[in-house]
């Protein structure tokens, strides 16, 4: 039975087979800003593990300033008409987001 189990798994393809090689690496300041998301995360983790109360505080705190941002966005996008930040390339074919539609041009009725 292991044997089978063996020759399975050694028919499955690598991580660098399935996605191809890298061709370049990530910039210092995304991995910098990677790295410090990584660390706090970890700590507030530890933070909520040692005092649920203070989690409990620290998940009100993150979604008042979730909604805090996505009103700004949101009103942003209301005066000015145009997408803002990280919404344009989520909607293509949005007014706004500069952009064809995903699926093109409907075909034209003869």
């Amino acid at each position: 039975m292991r044997g089978d189990m063996s020759i399975y798994v050694s028919s499955l393809p690598s991580a660098e087979e399935s996605m191809g090689p890298s061709s370049h690496t990530l910039p210092m300041w995304y991995r910098v800003l990677a790295i410090v998301v990584g660390v706090v995360s970890i700590v507030l983790a530890l933070v909520v593990l040692a005092d649920p109360a203070l989690g409990l505080f620290l998940l009100i705190f993150l979604l008042g300033f979730a909604l805090l941002v996505i009103g700004i966005d949101r009103l942003i996008t209301g005066v000015t008409g145009h997408l803002f930040g990280w919404a344009g390339p989520m909607y293509p074919g949005a007014p706004g987001s500069g952009q064809a539609p995903a699926g093109g041009n409907p075909p034209s009725r003869p």
